[in-house]
């Protein structure tokens, strides 16, 4: 079931009484971990995709992976406001984070065994886990904290992304700085990628629900869903349809074609 209540549309007295604030309850401590789950599944996902095609020894093979990838995302990304309202947004993140690991495994057998199925298997539940944690990261980030502290706590949790690239590159480099073979990096590399990324679904597991979260000015966090996921999925194409959103499309193309 989902942890989600619902509320009237209207309602807006999510206030309750003050009480002493646990630090495991705070907005600052789901930041965290949010920021850790970003760390270890997109952060270290762009540091192996900024190796140039993963490292690998055929980068057309992991180009199809990546261009597989993105295709699931945006497909995933559009059914995770139903799949929310099943799982709630703590299961959501916990889904998001699982398919990051497949696919460093994938280049891992590749780049040693010559294994080439899971490299385009591991792209494809990348694709769709990633779709799903990108919009539960999204609602965490900014529907847990305060309205005051959420720039605030939206920087914070996007350091742990650009930390995970940078670890990542170090990683890279201080395993294969004495190399010189074009087109390959030791299988060293994805072994720590794995590992790290193994990790992100019980990272995961450890941010609070919407209801138990503790804010400073007393009110609940309100992630509610009041739609069927029919309508919550018609909503989400409207979006989709929308003149800023396609603009924004335009503005983003860039940065997408430099991952």
């Amino acid at each position: 079931m989902s942890d989600l209540e619902a509320k009237p549309p209207g309602d807006t007295s999510n206030a309750s009484p003050q009480e002493p604030q646990k630090w495991y309850r705070t907005p600052l401590y789901n930041a965290t971990i949010l920021g850790l789950c970003s760390f270890a599944a997109p952060g270290l996902w762009g540091a192996m995709n900024s190796l140039g095609a993963g490292g690998a020894q055929k980068p057309y093979l992991v180009n199809t992976g990546n261009a597989l990838t993105f295709c699931l995302m945006i497909i995933s990304c559009w059914f995770t406001s139903g799949i929310v309202k099943y799982v709630g947004i703590k299961g959501a993140l916990v889904i998001g984070t699982i398919g990051f690991a497949p696919y460093s495994a994938g280049l891992y057998l590749n780049n040693r065994y010559g294994v080439e199925w899971l490299v385009i298997f591991g792209a494809a539940c990348c694709g769709v886990s990633a779709g799903i944690f990108w919009a539960a990261e999204a609602a965490i980030a900014i529907g847990y904290p305060e309205p005051r502290n959420r720039g605030r706590l939206a920087a914070y949790w996007l350091s742990f992304t650009r930390l995970g690239q940078i670890l990542g590159g170090a990683i890279n480099l201080g395993l294969n700085a004495d190399r010189n073979e074009a087109g390959k990096v030791s299988y060293k590399v994805y072994l720590i990628f794995i590992a790290l990324q193994s990790l992100g679904p019980f990272v995961a597991l450890l941010l609070n629900r919407p209801s138990k979260v503790q804010r400073t000015d007393g009110k609940k966090v309100d992630l509610s869903i009041f739609d069927q996921p029919w309508q919550e999925f018609k909503a989400t194409t409207r979006t989709f349809l929308r003149k800023e959103f396609l603009l924004l499309i335009l503005s983003d193309w860039p940065g997408c074609l430099l991952r």
